[in-house]
């Protein structure tokens, strides 16, 4: 909130602590999350812990209990119905079909996955053939799955954050999904026997695609013999059909165009990613009522979303410029409750990895959420989330283990660095020089970044407590108001 300071008045200080929604996906037995996936033989673990980069076979569990969205505090649960497995005419070994699906979504008002329950159903039996296999091929390379095509795909995907820490075995996986969903094709089979495979590789592919707009789940059919698993077919959760996603891809590409047309040209990334987070905070409103709020479409074609439909559009820009840029989940804690689900950015700038989070950036957000009541009392555009550090973004976010993140600790492009808003003391003479510029440039505030909590408490007590700020306000001024963040320790003064 704001606050007024008079020369003779008692200072009283309210501090705005920053919120948001979000996702976390966790949930297994293994001691670690890695250790799950290396279990499964997804995670190529040459990135982070250089050990054997062989490829692994995947575990097949003895029977499918359950699906979901791989989340923490909600996660979708998948119930079994089974039947007699009926006898097939051959006289062959007996052969089932069980069906799977996984839906789920972020619920902005809640913070928990709002997702459909999936359901699992067991069929009569059906024989397996030679006859089978080769329709099987026959769809598989119909949407590009030949193996030639497949290592075609698999070079287009080289780079990508997720995709880069699967084994052999994963990437193939993670090019089977990505195809199928690109294509919106349905009861594909898939190189694996695992649906727990499944599941993490479609997560992995929907952290590195926003594009796929269309998809917010999946449903997959088991085939055994004798209670064994011995195909997959993999189908996409599609919100819409072809031709209405094409129709949707067309305008989204017009939104995106019209927001690149303006983009810095300098071949510094820290312009470009300041670019796209001020332009979609600008361009964005945060309503948890927003159509399509877990995907693309509702910042680019409504305007309004939550933050899963901030990130993933921040991503879709940013790869666009060059920049890398790869959607985080996790919780937060906000003003009003502990562990809320949400999603931003890790990005890559100038070399360095940073995190980045428009929704918390956004004042709407702050508003809207409940974080503050009038959001004039704010700024239009919270730098406190604008390329920061692991250490400061944990202060109130919570990293998910679903895919491995780095530890970002460079401050070099950190906007309150990149713009002379950061303050290692609490030196006076630096903040006279800060007043000034900010008069000269018009601006209706001067904020300031303190580098520990030592150089906050000290900012705190000679600027608001002593009232130095009078020292270096312009005009006749007899009172000035001002907004703090205690957990990013920044400070801003109203002109």
């Amino acid at each position: 909130m704001r606050k007024g300071i008079g020369k003779v008045k008692q200072i009283m200080v309210a501090i705005l602590a920053a919120g948001v929604l979000t996702t976390s996906l966790s949930g297994c037995q293994y001691e670690s999350f890695d250790d799950y996936l290396e279990a499964l033989g997804l995670k190529d673990p040459k990135l982070d812990n250089p050990v054997s980069t062989t490829e692994s076979t995947y575990l097949v569990p003895e029977t499918v209990t359950e699906v979901g969205d791989t989340g923490g505090e909600a996660s979708d649960q998948v119930t079994s119905e089974t039947t007699p497995v009926a006898e097939a005419d051959t006289g062959a070994e007996e052969a089932s079909k069980e069906e799977s699906s996984s839906d789920s979504s972020f619920d902005a008002s809640s913070g928990r996955s709002s997702a459909a329950q999936g359901q699992k159903q067991q069929s009569s039996g059906t024989t397996l053939s030679k006859e089978s296999d080769d329709e099987d091929e026959r769809v598989r390379e119909s949407i590009g799955l030949s193996p030639v095509g497949i290592e075609t795909i698999k070079k287009s995907q080289e780079g990508l954050y997720a995709y880069e820490r699967l084994t052999e075995a994963g990437k193939t996986l993670y090019v089977e999904l990505l195809t199928i969903m690109q294509n919106l094709a349905a009861d594909v089979i898939v190189s694996t026997t695992s649906d727990d495979a499944i599941e993490q590789v479609f997560d992995y592919v929907m952290a590195d695609h926003p594009e796929i707009f269309y998809v917010d789940g999946y449903h997959y059919t088991n085939y055994t013999i004798d209670n064994v698993i011995t195909k997959i077919s993999f189908t996409g959760n599609y919100t819409c059909s072809k031709e209405q996603a094409e129709e949707k891809k067309v305008q989204i590409n017009e939104a995106v165009n019209r927001c690149l047309a303006n983009a810095p040209s300098s071949e510094d990334d820290y312009y470009a990613i300041k670019y796209i987070y001020d332009y979609l905070i600008t361009n964005t409103e945060y309503d948890i009522e927003a159509p399509d709020n877990q995907n693309i479409c509702s910042v680019f074609l409504n305007g309004r979303s939550v933050c899963n439909g901030y990130a993933k559009a921040a991503q879709l820009l940013l790869n666009k410029l060059g920049i890398d840029c790869t959607l985080v989940t996790g919780t937060v804690d906000t003003k009003n409750s502990k562990g809320v689900r949400h999603a931003w950015n890790l990005v890559k700038c100038n070399d360095a990895y940073y995190y980045v989070d428009v929704t918390w950036g956004d004042s709407s957000y702050q508003t809207t959420n409940g974080e503050s009541a009038d959001a004039t009392k704010l700024p239009a555009i919270n730098y406190d989330y604008l390329n920061v550090t692991t250490s400061d973004i944990i202060r109130n976010h919570k990293i998910s283990d679903d895919i491995y993140m780095p530890n970002c600790s460079s401050m070099a492009d950190n906007y309150y660095v990149r713009e002379d808003e950061y303050f290692t003391s609490a030196e006076m003479s630096l903040v006279k020089d800060l007043f000034d510029r900010r008069y000269n440039d018009g601006s209706n505030n001067v904020t300031m970044k303190c580098a520990s909590q030592e150089v906050y408490d000290s900012m705190f007590a000679q600027l608001i407590t002593d009232r130095k700020v009078f020292d270096y306000l312009q005009g006749d001024t007899s009172s000035v108001s001002y907004t703090t963040f205690a957990d990013t320790r920044t400070i801003i003064f109203w002109l």
